[in-house]
């Protein structure tokens, strides 16, 4: 090799990596390839350096385990050392935590299962709390931790109530139940409770059997008491209906007896007219007869006009001053003369 810098040629890395044995070597193809990786790694940490949040999210970084932001990252694009730094994200929009279904015990010893939904909101102030206070740290257990809670809270309430009246107080329950979770909720975690739904309450199987044969009994009990006053109407409608007829009967024979005195009355005062009429006409007679006396010699004369020689049953007899009347006569008194006298054979 000539020492004279000026004939020197440049040094390549082709030429470098010529084998021992010498001659001439093609140029490496693999640096097109070597470029693309060189610019996938730049992408790569490029990526790493930047983090997004979205709006229904708030984040929060460490670095080595430690939290290095002071307040929760807001939603946007945030800067970040690659690497080295971990981003945490809590959801601070509505939530709808659905519960699996668990079992419950009431005051009277029966077993329930209850199937409820949660809806809570997490304010930015509790972010912090949430990811790094409460449980694991992040947000991989947020979730995890609000179950249990809602659980324990919920079989409380559920726990002093009476099974039978449960679906009476239905709706007092349920607001009792939100009050003692969101104020279990805050104390916790710091979020707040939007509402608590209890979606379904299943009765155990023995329940439902009693309570439908209780429902049965009942059933009856109503019947036959729907039946006793049934029967009771009815005895007092026929009791009314005597009453009816009872008084309609005092009606009628009230008015029989009504009409029997008036008829009677009536006949009465008809029988006093005519013997009155009768007594005027004969006191009339008696007066145009010119007498008492007279008025007898005048029948007596009347009588003789129409006699037919027969002897009259009645006589009228009597002295002057004293009052006449009228006597029967034996039949032998009034046949005629030549019957009585006819032979016997």
């Amino acid at each position: 090799m000539s020492d004279d810098p000026k004939s020197a040629k440049p040094l390549f890395l082709a030429d470098l990596m010529k084998p021992l044995s010498g001659g001439p070597r093609r140029p490496l193809r693999s640096a097109p390839l070597f470029g693309l990786g060189a610019l996938a790694l730049l992408a790569f940490v490029a990526s790493q350096c930047v983090f997004t949040v979205d709006p229904a999210e708030r984040a929060m970084v460490r670095q080595f385990g430690q939290v290095t932001s002071e307040t929760p990252f807001g939603p946007g694009l945030h800067f970040r050392l690659p690497f080295i730094t971990s981003v945490d994200r809590a959801q601070v929009s509505l939530t709808n935590l659905h519960i699996p279904v668990f079992s419950v015990n009431t005051i009277d010893n029966q077993k329930i299962d209850l199937d409820i939904n949660v809806s809570y909101l997490t304010p930015e102030s509790a972010v912090y709390h949430l990811l790094y206070e409460v449980g694991r740290s992040g947000n991989s257990d947020i979730r995890e931790n609000v179950i249990p809670v809602v659980q324990d809270r919920v079989s409380r309430i559920f726990s002093i109530k009476n099974t039978n009246t449960i679906s009476e107080l239905r709706e007092g329950i349920q607001a009792e139940t939100t009050n003692a979770l969101r104020a279990a909720l805050k104390d916790l975690f710091k979020i707040d409770l939007q509402s608590l739904q209890i979606a379904k309450i299943i009765y155990s199987q023995a329940f439902v059997a009693s309570n439908e044969r209780s429902v049965t009994a009942k059933n009856e009990a109503i019947a036959e008491e729907n039946r006793v006053k049934v029967a009771e109407f009815q005895a007092k409608q026929r009791v009314t209906t005597a009453e009816g007829e009872a008084q309609q009967a005092r009606a009628k024979a009230s008015g029989d007896a009504d009409a029997l005195r008036l008829r009677a009355k009536a006949e009465k005062e008809a029988a006093e007219l005519q013997g009155q009429g009768a007594s005027a006409r004969y006191r009339s007679e008696i007066d145009g007869a010119g007498g008492f006396e007279n008025y007898i010699s005048v029948l007596n004369a009347q009588a003789r006009l129409r006699w037919d020689g027969v002897a009259p049953r009645f006589m009228l007899g009597g002295d002057k001053g004293t009052p006449s009347f009228l006597m029967s006569l034996p039949d032998t008194e009034t046949r005629p003369a030549t019957a009585a006298a006819a032979p016997k054979r």
